[in-house]
């Protein structure tokens, strides 16, 4: 069987985006530059066969391959770390123009997972940020310090629920991509998940609703909060800071043009 023909087979079964990075890993080299003719022999075509199988039951991609890809960089993930997502990626840009706009120098990623939008801050900005990275899960701090040192930064790992343990008034910027799922929508593929890391309860924005309410504690006169939201978020968030003394500086976008963030000042 050659190349083109298994695409062709399981075109309908990848997304585009999850099928470039398979093949990019399978044969070692840009996608855009595979040759559909070359034949597959047969230790290929078994393994491609083995995650076609896999990811037919609903298995992430990232999974199966202990990698996920992020900016343009690769980080490690296995099941107990949250598998970056595209949309987050808008979070990060924002961040770096948000960060060197206003001088911002203590960063902190509140929830970091295996580490990647911390890292990437810190490999873009490089010795202009002083990065924190924080998570509960004991597994995805493990994970985070393997791709902080595979990416050759210093990131600072902190094991905590949220703000626990953390001086207040220390941070320019707090950054996370929290769990807003709502209980009811943790169902197919995101059943693989770490469900921590997803399960925003019944509304979606409880844990959302939290890191608003403490986040104040911890940031330095008029530091800001960047927050990654659900696509049907925005009112919520709305309803959430009203009353406190949060300034909307700009509601983030995704690719296909939803809101999926926010950044906030405070004071």
């Amino acid at each position: 069987m050659k190349l083109k023909e298994w695409i062709y087979s399981y075109r309908d079964l990848f997304c585009e985006r999850d099928l470039r990075f398979l093949l990019k890993n399978v044969f070692c080299q840009n996608y855009f530059s595979l040759r559909e003719d070359i034949p597959l022999d047969k230790k290929t075509l078994d393994y491609l066969e083995e995650i076609k199988r896999e990811y037919q039951k609903g298995v992430p991609l990232a999974y199966l391959l202990g990698k996920e890809e992020f900016f343009g960089w690769e980080f490690k993930v296995n099941p107990s770390s949250f598998i970056p997502r595209l949309e987050t990626e808008r979070l990060v840009e924002e961040a770096i123009e948000l960060i060197k706009k206003n001088n911002l120098k203590f960063i902190l990623d509140l929830g970091t997972g295996c580490g990647n939008i911390g890292i990437c801050l810190k490999k873009i900005l490089k010795g202009e940020v002083e990065i924190f990275a924080s998570d509960k899960n004991f597994s995805s701090l493990k994970v985070a310090r393997q791709n902080i040192k595979i990416h050759k930064v210093k990131v600072n790992l902190i094991q905590t629920d949220l703000f626990l343990g953390f001086k207040k008034s220390c941070f320019d910027l707090i950054i996370s991509n929290p769990p807003y799922v709502e209980s009811l929508e943790i169902k197919g593929s995101l059943e693989y998940e770490p469900k921590e890391a997803l399960d925003g309860g019944r509304c979606g924005t409880e844990v959302i609703k939290k890191i608003i309410l403490f986040t104040p504690l911890f940031l330095k006169k008029e530091g800001f909060l960047i927050l990654e939201i659900g696509y049907n978020q925005k009112e919520k968030i709305i309803s959430l800071i009203r009353n406190l003394d949060y300034k909307v500086e700009k509601w983030i976008k995704d690719y296909s043009g939803f809101f999926r963030g926010v950044i906030l000042k405070y004071g």
